[in-house]
């Protein structure tokens, strides 16, 4: 007796415990309605509260079995089924143990624990039936911008900071070196995003840039410096490539559209469930 006080008072066996009680979620949530549909578990049922009796039924040592032949990668022997069968005690009462002590509660890494593996048993359980045509072409339709490509374009700048009558004139120089055939990338000023700018929208570069930057620069004949003044000062900006819009195509973006639409759906049904769940308590907020 004074062996197993000296055991139960050491710190490993402590660490054991609430190690143990993290598996209490797979017990806890068996007999909960998670959005309605009935989702499998090997776990054993809970046991009965104040219940000291582990039952090793058929259910249990199949179970056992199968945990041991998917560790092994074969079927155990006899010995390592028996030895598996006192670990898998072990467990039991170490994880009753621990829900006994209130080891499941107050602790904020075993609550995040638990919670995720909750929220991960109701993510399995939703079950949705697969769009028809009709449901992915209204989706699509719904939202045609997600598929939709704006126009593109490649570009390379030369950059002066500032943009009084000085930095003008170091303009004129750039653009007459950038004639007589000067490499664009060894001119100007630094600028953060670099010398050459290449797949990008409009609507994006006249955030970066500025409106006045941006207009009229995807109709600038490819090949030509055009000066242009943005936000962070001057530029001399030559168009490489433009890629026309294109509307959206639901037969090539089928796939995609299909994905989005289970996600969209799926969401929706867990934030349903979770509002099933949380009928069943009263919250007060204090």
């Amino acid at each position: 007796m004074a062996r197993w006080t000296a055991i139960a008072r050491e710190p490993l066996v402590h660490f054991a415990l609430i190690g143990a009680a993290l598996f209490a979620i797979d017990r806890a949530v068996a007999a909960d309605d998670v959005a309605a549909v009935s989702v499998p578990t090997a776990a054993p049922p809970a046991p009965a509260p104040g219940s000291r009796t582990i039952v090793v039924d058929a259910a249990a040592r199949a179970q056992i079995a199968a945990t041991a032949q998917r560790q092994l990668g074969r079927v155990p022997s006899e010995p390592e089924l028996a030895a598996a069968t006192e670990r898998w005690i072990d467990d039991e009462v170490l994880y009753r143990e621990a829900l006994a002590r209130g080891l499941d509660r107050d602790d904020p890494v075993i609550r995040e624990r638990i919670a995720s593996r909750m929220a991960y048993v109701l993510e399995q359980a939703v079950a949705l039936p697969e769009p028809t045509d009709a449901e992915l072409r209204a989706w699509f339709d719904a939202h045609r911008e997600r598929w939709t490509s704006p126009e593109h374009v490649d570009f390379t700048h030369v950059f002066v900071a500032g943009s009084d009558a000085a930095a003008e004139a170091r303009l004129d120089e750039l653009s007459r070196a950038l004639a007589a055939g000067a490499a664009p990338e060894r001119l100007g000023d630094r600028f953060t995003g670099g010398h050459r700018y290449r797949g990008r929208k409009l609507a994006d570069l006249a955030l970066a840039f500025g409106d006045e930057f941006a207009a009229g620069l995807a109709a600038q004949p490819a090949g030509t410096w055009v000066r242009r003044r943005s936000r962070h000062g001057l530029h001399l900006v030559r168009i490489d490539r433009v890629d026309a819009a294109h509307d959206a195509d639901f037969a090539a973006a089928r796939l995609d559209v299909r994905k989005q639409w289970l996600d969209a759906h799926r969401a929706d049904a867990l934030a349903a469930a979770m509002q099933r769940i949380r009928a069943g308590w009263t919250i007060e907020r204090r």
